[in-house]
Order: structure tokens, then C-alpha cells, then sequence
């Protein structure tokens, strides 16, 4: 119980994670397993770090960013990624700097490639598509994709009704497309799935 004449204890205060800036070379976008982006790849010397954005970051990385640009990146680790709050290119005089520096090494002139772009198609899961072949179409498509590892960046997803019973099955592509009672092999092309 407190008495008039006791202190009252101090609030503590919430600490802060103890961050730093990260400047190196933008290689990729780091993806969720069904391609949504997640945050970046850094190059920083001869070490990659995987960073994780929040969500209105995310979409600079596709508008304003393109790989082997130079960035700075506020960032506190987080178990094995580093978390940023802010993300900017870094100024030309400085990149040219990071570039002098690193130039010996040959991590800088062998940067990994990015990732190819995740491409998902969707298989409606519901009533009367499923019961027309959507069920068969979903199964050879996930089988097809996980025999071909060149359909590696390609994920088979199971959906909700599209709102076209009549026409079924149905699959949408990632570019929004709808196809109608199409095959496996018609939707892969369709895709362009094959490199």
C-alpha cells in the first residue's frame, strides 16, 4: 500500500531495439513461399543478410528499387534477419565508395541472382468446379510442378468460388486471368511457367 509520503515508481520505459544502418547492394526480393514480397537481400562485403519490411516499405522495393542498386537500410537484428524501419538509396558518391572498397572481392562480382519471380495459380476448390475436374486439375498440376524443377517458382493454390460455376473448372493466373475448363498442360502454358 502506498503512503502520501512514498515515491511513486517510475514507469519503465519500453526499450527500444537497438538498431543500425546497413549500407550495401539490393541482390533480390526476399519472398514468402507463396511469392508475397517480405523484405530484401542485402549484400554487405562478402556477407547477405535477409531483411524483413514492413508492410508500406514493401512496395518501394518494386516502384523505385531494381537489383544491384546500392541502399541504406535502418535495421535491428531479429533472430536470424534483421527488421527495418526505413529503407533509401544510398547516395551515388557513397555507392561509388562501396563499390571502390568491395571491388576486390569477388562475392561483389559474383552476386547471386534474384529469385525468379513466384507465379501462383489458382484452382477453385468449391461445389460444382470441383466436382466438374477441379479436383483432378489441382492434383496434375501440383504433381507437375513438384516432378519439374524448372516450375520450381510455380505454386498450385487451392481457392474459394470464382463466380463462374457454369464454366468450370476454373483456374486463375497470377495476371488475373481466368481459364475455363483448361488442362494442367494448357495452364502451364498458358503461364509461361516453362523458361
Amino acid at each position: 500500500m502506498k503512503t502520501l509520503y512514498e515515491p511513486a515508481a517510475e514507469p519503465k520505459a519500453a526499450s527500444a531495439p537497438t538498431g543500425q544502418v546497413l549500407k550495401g547492394l539490393y541482390t533480390g526480393a526476399y519472398r514468402s513461399d507463396k511469392g508475397k514480397i517480405k523484405g530484401l537481400l542485402l549484400q554487405v562485403g562478402e556477407a547477405e543478410f535477409t531483411v524483413t519490411l514492413p508492410k508500406y516499405l514493401r512496395p518501394m522495393l518494386v516502384r523505385e528499387l531494381a537489383p544491384d542498386d546500392f541502399v541504406q537500410v535502418w535495421a535491428y537484428p531479429e533472430g536470424d534477419r534483421w527488421r527495418a524501419i526505413n529503407i533509401l538509396p544510398l547516395p551515388e558518391c557513397e555507392a561509388e565508395t562501396l563499390r571502390q572498397e568491395w571491388s576486390h572481392l569477388a562475392a561483389i562480382t559474383e552476386l547471386p541472382q534474384p529469385q525468379q519471380k513466384r507465379l501462383c495459380i489458382e484452382v477453385c476448390s468449391k461445389g460444382k468446379c470441383f466436382k466438374q475436374g477441379g479436383r483432378q486439375i489441382y492434383h496434375d498440376l501440383q504433381a507437375a510442378v513438384d516432378s519439374d524443377p524448372e516450375l520450381s517458382h510455380v505454386s498450385v493454390k487451392a481457392t474459394g468460388c470464382m463466380k463462374a460455376c457454369k464454366h468450370g473448372p476454373n483456374l486463375r493466373l497470377p495476371s488475373g486471368q481466368m481459364l475455363h475448363r483448361a488442362s494442367p498442360a494448357e495452364a502451364l502454358a498458358k503461364l509461361g511457367a516453362k523458361r
